[in-house]
């Protein structure tokens, strides 16, 4: 059945249109425009007064499991100043160890069910928990796999599993630790297998897609990476991997290696339009220039940045340069896309102690919103490769509304969405509009207004 959705207002992802729809066919968006151009056939009309609707944020970088941990991992020994990305690594090892399959799926459907509801549309899991507590495969290997995207069906959110191949413990080869053994890949065949594997055994849901993530530098051997990307294309996945988030990494790839991380990966024949570089917090002007010239991307996570004292994005060189940036909410300190889309910007300014640095010319003035809401929207759809964070033709039919009665929005007429990117916070403002499907049966419930 055709669905008419009429918003107040729809940001078609250049400007804010008055007076235009979205018809929904199933799970694509079959038309946008002007009202007096659109109808659907057989269908119905839904009215979302008080709304204004556009393309649902795509959530680029998860790892599900662990908002478990993240009211946990808020406190240090006394004395010791050294509270790190590395001493809260500590913490996730520990806590993964205990879960079974229940407890992953539990963890995740709770996570996805609050990205959802705080306005994310769909999910790039980046999934690297494949064994079970002792470090033995499960008899079916992709155990886990499965009860993450089922733990993502059920909260009526699109995910792309990004099954991760982690081998090593660190730079230098050295071998998995115990508190790792979960995580383990015994080679790159085996990873390739899942991956398609996975694929085939989720083909009949359009909800559900896959990709590969060599997990980083660290995790990943040196002479896993031409072939892992070579079967990204061979498979036709988006291909992504956590680079340079922490200086240590960055140091310990030049030591053994003699370049740096993206340095590195071009080498090995890794950087293309198909690649998205999870972090990237620690890039030189030439790295910069590599991602540019191969047409990749960049996943930031600033939640998770500030949390782990990661550093910041320097998104100001990366849009000169011409790369795009999509965003992820990652360990999920905080799961709120209107704040991740945001931070980048003011991030940058506490830095550079200046405003407005992530702009684009528009006429007479710089317009720092739109940038700002391709990167949650469309750029993530085309990092997971999937089309979503679009309202065309043909695109996921991931829709979102502003609720315009609001009062953090109060006032704002048709500068809404800019007031979104700016201030408004997550509760109360945003909510899904397009109708969940059932996971059981694939139909749909009724549409429901802001």
């Amino acid at each position: 059945m055709n669905t008419l959705f009429v918003p107040d207002l729809l940001w078609d992802g250049r400007e804010a249109r008055r007076g235009w729809g979205v018809v929904v066919a199933g799970d694509r968006i079959a038309a946008v425009g002007p009202l007096g151009a659109l109808d659907a056939p057989g269908g119905r009309r839904v009215d979302l007064a008080d709304a204004a609707v556009l393309a649902a944020p795509v959530n680029a970088h998860s790892h599900a499991f662990q908002r478990a941990i993240r009211g946990r991992t808020q406190t240090r020994p006394a004395g010791r100043p050294d509270a790190d990305f590395w001493s809260w690594r500590r913490e996730m090892y520990r806590a993964v160890l205990a879960y079974d399959p229940e407890t992953l799926h539990a963890i995740s459907r709770d996570c996805f069910a609050e990205m959802r509801s705080a306005g994310w549309g769909s999910v790039g899991e980046f999934h690297y928990v494949h064994r079970d507590r002792d470090g033995r495969p499960y008899d079916d290997p992709l155990t886990l796999s499965d009860a993450v995207i089922e733990a993502a069906r059920a909260a009526g959110l699109r995910i792309t599993l990004l099954y991760v191949a982690y081998a090593t413990a660190d730079v230098d080869g050295s071998p998995l630790g115990d508190d790792q053994r979960r995580f383990r890949s015994d080679s790159v065949d085996d990873v390739l297998r899942a991956v398609s594997d996975l694929r085939d055994r989720w083909a009949g849901d359009p909800r559900v897609s896959v990709g590969l993530a060599p997990h980083s530098v660290r995790a990943v051997p040196a002479s896993w990476w031409r072939p892992l990307a070579d079967g990204a294309a061979a498979l036709d996945v988006p291909l992504h991997a956590h680079v340079a988030e922490q200086v240590r990494e960055v140091d310990a790839c030049v030591a053994v290696h003699g370049r740096r991380p993206v340095e590195f990966l071009a080498d090995q024949g890794v950087l293309s339009e198909r690649f998205t570089a999870v972090h990237a917090t620690h890039l030189t002007d030439g790295e910069v220039r590599l991602l540019a010239e191969a047409g990749a991307r960049v996943c930031a996570c600033p939640s998770t940045e500030r949390d782990l004292g990661d550093g910041v994005l320097p998104g100001d060189r990366l849009s000169g340069a011409g790369v795009p940036v999509c965003l992820g909410s990652d360990s999920h300190t905080l799961i709120d896309p209107w704040e991740e889309l945001r931070l980048p910007e003011y991030h940058l300014r506490l830095v550079e102690r200046r405003r407005i640095v992530l702009g684009e010319a528009d006429g007479p003035v710089v317009r720092w919103a739109p940038g700002a809401l391709r990167s949650a929207t469309e750029v993530g759809g085309d990092a997971l490769r999937t089309g979503a964070g679009r309202l065309t033709p043909g695109a996921p039919a991931d829709l979102v509304a502003l609720d315009l009665a609001h009062p953090a929005l109060a006032g704002a007429d048709d500068e809404v969405f800019a007031e979104v990117v700016a201030v408004a916070a997550r509760a109360g403002v945003a909510r899904p509009v397009t109708p969940l499907p059932d996971p059981q049966t694939g139909d749909r419930s009724e549409a429901t207004s802001a």
